[in-house]
């Protein structure tokens, strides 16, 4: 500490101007504080009286940050800032101070001076720590109003960064919050493309395998191609497991987007690309695994489709590093009967309004609490979310929600949950990453997206419908029949219809056809079928939902409408509806919905049916390709289930020419939600917690055989 004359210490000042700066009067404090430089009876060095106020500053800044002093600490480093203008750390401090004391400004970041310093700093004087904290901080505040400015910060911070792989890793958990809790699709991307600028070639496939996958979520469908054809480009440069991602994110895109010129050809490299990394027998990660989602989309052959799965499967397992990972987990199951209530777990990422969650949320509507306790394992879902909430947070003993795989499975073991209950399939490879951990003793897959292939999973659970009677051939997992129905639900919440005949210049007395599906449904022998019976059926028309590029679902279908023989008159496309309640209203639009092949619709034939519409489906072997079948099997209506083509179009005109038959069927589907037990929920749950325990009852006789 500097000494002056009469034992009066810098200090003194320094501690009177930040007393005057917190009482708002700057002119004393800069009195106060000017007064050492310019008495001329001390004769101390300018130089070391400046660095003296600059270190008291900063130390009175952290003391106020260690007691949470903020808006304190912010006005303090404001005036650091003005002492030493150049300063890289007063800098970073007083941006972080002012996101902390909601004093920040999109300016702050665009500030000559700010610029200026960085531009000309050294990455050894920039605390990195403190840009690291300062960036997560910001995530919530980013908007279109400051991502401007925002990223040319990011811009001066990755080109001085001397980690900047390890910058790019911490702003990737950045981009995921901003997707996961704040839907801000367009600035993950903006980041991730100032991500790749810097990126050294090693990261270069992940960012843009990344950069498809959200401009997909964030419906940017052109753009998704575009990086789905560079990171397919990438994969081909670094080969192995990359080639199959690569092809895969490439196919999803096309696929969204409706381009169906492009799909086959793509798609039939794809599975040539997944072929040879099998026939290589190498280790693969779970993300693999979600590289034969598609196949089911693009042609009904449920055998070649697992068996691709099973043998992806068979080589994430032989992964040493994930085999000691569970090992070390130290999980250990009961090994003896069990007295009191069973723990059932509930494992996914769609517990909000996706089709899983619509559907789900029934059966936690009625567990009964007193023989179960039902615990929630929500995977990478945002918390604050008031569906999610009334139908499964506040219904649930315990429910958490959690990002990575090795911190669910050591809870899941802790809770002592007796059975596990996949919502996921090969939705999510942080979800199956879990279950190859095995971390309950009896494991089953329920509503997803077909089975996973994952050898740690017991059961698929089905009903007498929904799986050919062969299926136990080819499915890893034991298929586990409910004696009625996979699925039930007590109904579905109904707006008020916004769309009618006159908004699309349909005549009063037209037939209308309606496709409502996701366009990678979409196959093009589907919709020429569908397009062959509007050209038999007088005065027909088909509505088409608009949910893909509208440029190639347009081509594509022109040319089939051209091949079939009919005029693009008769076909009409409309837009998505705003939200779930007021497509189901929509639906009453239609005088027959055409359901579609090989991807059958699950939740939306469900709305079909529950509105009282008639509807066509074709009957395939895999479970994605018989769910419209088992459902309206379910309800007592076999008019419109097509085993062919020639079928599918029969009941299509049937349908559309004869109103007594379409009469008939809306009265046995109306009468349905009486009787059947797709509308009976409640005994639904019933027929599931049967089924758990009679799943336990069989593993405690494995346990107890083993034992003898």
């Amino acid at each position: 500490m500097l000494v002056l004359a009469e034992n009066l210490t810098l200090n003194d000042y320094w501690q009177k101007g930040i007393e005057y700066i917190l009482c708002g009067q700057e002119e004393e404090a800069q009195a106060a504080w000017l007064t050492p430089f310019f008495d001329s009876e001390w004769s101390v060095d300018e130089e070391q009286i400046s660095q003296s106020l600059v270190d008291y500053l900063s130390a009175a800044i952290e003391q106020r940050i260690a007691t949470n002093e903020i808006s304190e600490a912010y006005e303090l480093v404001s005036y650091l800032c003005v002492a030493v203008p150049n300063s890289v750390s007063s800098l970073l401090r007083f941006l972080d101070l002012s996101v902390r004391s909601n004093k920040f400004s999109p300016d702050l970041l665009m500030d000559e001076n700010l610029v200026l310093v960085f531009t000309q700093a050294n990455s050894e004087d920039i605390d990195w720590e403190l840009v690291d904290r300062f960036i997560r901080r910001m995530t919530s505040l980013l908007s279109d109003q400051n991502i401007t400015a925002y990223l040319n910060f990011l811009h001066l911070i990755i080109a001085k960064s001397s980690d900047v792989p390890g910058l790019i890793v911490s702003l990737y958990s950045q981009v995921d919050l901003l997707g996961r809790s704040y839907a801000k699709h367009h600035i993950q991307i903006e980041i991730l493309e100032a991500c790749l600028k810097y990126a050294p070639q090693n990261m270069l496939f992940d960012i843009l395998y990344d950069l498809s996958e959200i401009s997909i979520t964030g419906r940017k469908l052109i753009q998704a191609i575009l990086y789905g054809e560079q990171c397919y480009q990438e994969g081909i440069k670094t080969g192995g497991e990359n080639l199959i991602m690569g092809s895969h994110q490439l196919l999803a895109a096309l696929m969204e987007a409706g381009e169906w010129q492009r799909i086959p050809s793509t798609a039939q490299q794809h599975q040539q690309n997944i072929q040879d990394f099998i026939a290589q027998n190498a280790s693969a990660s779970s993300s693999s695994i979600l590289t034969s989602f598609f196949l089911n989309y693009l042609d009904d052959n449920p055998r070649q489709s697992h068996s691709i799965r099973n043998s992806i499967a068979d080589m994430y397992s032989k992964q040493k590093v994930w085999q000691r990972t569970k090992e070390g987990l130290n999980i250990h199951h009961e090994s003896i009967p069990k007295e009191g209530k069973l723990r059932i777990g509930y494992i996914g990422s769609t517990l909000f309004k996706h089709s899983v969650g619509w559907l789900s949320r029934w059966l936690f509507v009625h567990h009964d609490h007193s023989d179960f306790q039902i615990f929630i394992y929500h995977i990478g879902q945002y918390k604050d979310d008031s569906f999610n909430h009334k139908f499964f947070r506040d219904r649930a003993d315990r429910a958490y929600y959690l990002y990575d795989a090795e911190v669910a499975a050591d809870l899941i073991r802790k809770d002592e949950i007796d059975i596990l209950i996949d919502l996921d399939s090969v939705g999510l490879t942080i979800t199956y990453d879990v279950l190859s951990l095995k971390p309950a003793p009896v494991i089953a897959t329920w509503l997803g997206w077909d089975t996973s292939g994952c050898p740690e999973v017991d059961y698929f659970i089905a009903d007498p419908y929904v799986l050919p009677a062969d299926a136990d051939e080819y499915y890893r997992s034991k298929i586990w029949r409910l004696p009625q129905t996979y699925i039930a639900i007590d109904g579905f919440e109904v707006e008020v219809p916004t769309k009618h005949r006159a908004d699309y210049n349909l005549p009063k007395d037209a037939i209308v056809y309606l496709c409502a599906q996701k366009s990678y449904k979409h196959h093009p022998d589907i919709l020429r079928l569908q397009m062959q019976i509007i050209k038999e059926v007088p005065n027909s028309y088909l509505l088409v939902q608009l949910r893909a590029n509208p440029d190639s679902l347009m081509q594509i279908y022109q040319e089939l409408a051209c091949e079939v023989g009919i005029s693009m008159e008769q076909l009409r496309f409309i837009h998505l509806d705003p939200d779930e309640m007021t497509h189901r209203a929509n639906l009453q639009l239609a005088d027959v919905v055409l359901d579609t092949f090989p991807y059958n619709g699950a939740t939306t034939t469900l709305e079909t049916l529950w509105m009282g519409v008639p509807m066509v489906t074709k009957v395939g072997q895999a479970f994605v390709a018989r769910n419209s079948y088992a459902f309206m099997q379910n309800v007592g209506v076999t008019e419109g289930i097509a085993y062919s083509d020639a079928e599918y179009v029969d009941w299509g005109v049937r349908l559309g020419t004869d109103l007594a038959l379409r009469q008939q069927v809306m009265g046995k589907l109306l009468h349905s939600r009486k009787t059947s037990p797709l509308w009976n929920a409640r005994s639904f749950a019933l027929e599931m917690e049967n089924a758990y325990r009679q799943m336990w009852e069989i593993y405690q006789s494995q346990v107890l055989a083993q034992q003898k």
